[in-house]
This record gives structure tokens, C-alpha cells and sequence, in this order.
């Protein structure tokens, strides 16, 4: 399926999940969107895991909105963060980098008639979802490297683990701007940017079946917006 396709739907989606009122259609927005991962094979204990990053949030808005409006209003609003934040995930799951910042690039590409640099920030953004698995990679090798050398990141006191966990931010940070430099020079190499009009290697085309499962999905995004 074309990525801008899978945009429009997140888009249609988050909408959705703002604009209903109550429970039972959020209970048809989570098994809508247990189905979609279901079709594109995506586990949803995947989704649980990697949308972890949120859930400490998702509880200081749980416990505030109970306390100011009652538990439907907070159980709600918790809901509603979290479907987006899983929906967000299975769209990175169902596409790879390069066709989500192409997709963006043909979506936005209207813009660039006003001069607005719409390739330099779809770049941007793909560069940016590359880095993050390299993110993670390069903070387990700079603590794994602490480590031999005697830091204390587990069996310590709080202060020492504290202490231990604040010296990886500098090689982190240092290891960062490493590649971050090297990747300039390889784009610099390669001429980034000497062309006016870019060109693809994404030769897909909007299609039918495009189209087709555009509006199946934004039908299924406004039923269950509209449950009273």
C-alpha cells in the first residue's frame, strides 16, 4: 500500500479518537486497530513493548483527570493517548524509513511552489527515524565500555548509579556527532542537493486499491467517532 496512504489513515484515526465521547467507541478504535496489526502481522505485545516511552505519562494524565473530572474522563483521555501512541508505532511497523519520508515529500510537495524546503525536511526526517535504533545501539556500546572499566550501573547506591548513568551522556553525545559527521561528508560527497528536481528510486503509483482502502478506512474512522 502507498505510504501516503497509511499517513491519511493515521491522520483520519488520531482525528477520530479526539472527536468521540465516550467509552465503547474507543473500546471499536483499540479492536480497529488490534485488526490492522493483525493484517499486517505486527504482534501487538510489539506495540505494548515499544510504546513503553509513554506510559509513565499516560498515568500522571490518568491520575489527573480522575481527580478533576472523574474516572470515565480520565480512563478516556489515557485511552485516547495510547491508541495514538500505538498507532503511531504500527505505521513505522508497516513501513520503512524511505517510504515514509518519500510519501511526505509527494504530500507536501505543493509547498515547495511557495519555497518552502520540503526536501531538506523530509530528509530531516528520515535521517532522524535512522537514527534511532543507531541511538540506542551507540548508548549500549558506550555502557557496556563504562562498565569494563568499573562503573557502577547496577549493585551500587542510587547516588553512584545516578553518578554512572549521567557519564555516558557525553561519549553518547560525542559518538552521535561522529556519525552525524560522517554522514554529512557522505552526502556532500554524493552531491546532496546539486539537483533542483530530485529523483526516486520509489517508482510506486496511487492506485485503485489506494484509493479504495483510503476511504474504507476513514468510513471505519468516522463510524466509530459518530457511536452515541
Amino acid at each position: 500500500m502507498d505510504a501516503r496512504v497509511k499517513i491519511g489513515l493515521l491522520v483520519a484515526y488520531s482525528v477520530a479518537l479526539f472527536c468521540t465521547e465516550n467509552l465503547l467507541g474507543l473500546g471499536v478504535a483499540a479492536a480497529l486497530l488490534a485488526a490492522v496489526a493483525s493484517v499486517g502481522d505486527v504482534p501487538v505485545a510489539r506495540l505494548l513493548r515499544e510504546g513503553a516511552f509513554a506510559y509513565l505519562l499516560v498515568g500522571f494524565l490518568l491520575v489527573y483527570n480522575v481527580a478533576a473530572s472523574g474516572w470515565l474522563a480520565g480512563i478516556a483521555v489515557a485511552l485516547r493517548l495510547l491508541l495514538l501512541v500505538w498507532a503511531s508505532l504500527l505505521l513505522t511497523a508497516l513501513s520503512t524509513p524511505a517510504e515514509l519520508s518519500e510519501a511526505l515529500r509527494r504530500l507536501l510537495s505543493p509547498l515547495g511552489c511557495l519555497g518552502l524546503p520540503v526536501r531538506d525536511f523530509t530528509m530531516s526526517l528520515s535521517i532522524a527515524l535512522r537514527f534511532m535504533p543507531l541511538l540506542s545501539e551507540e548508548l549500549r556500546a558506550v555502557r557496556a565500555a563504562q562498565a569494563s572499566r568499573g562503573a557502577a550501573f547496577e549493585g551500587a547506591g542510587l547516588v553512584r548509579r545516578l553518578r554512572a548513568y549521567g557519564g555516558l551522556m557525553v561519549p553518547l553525545f560525542v559518538g552521535l556527532f561522529r556519525r552525524a559527521d560522517r554522514l554529512a561528508s557522505a552526502m556532500e560527497a554524493r552531491c546532496y542537493g546539486a539537483s533542483g528536481v530530485p529523483t526516486s528510486l520509489d517508482g510506486r503509483r496511487f492506485a485503485f486499491g489506494d484509493g479504495a482502502a483510503l476511504l474504507v478506512g476513514v468510513v471505519a474512522c468516522a463510524a466509530f467517532a459518530l457511536i452515541p
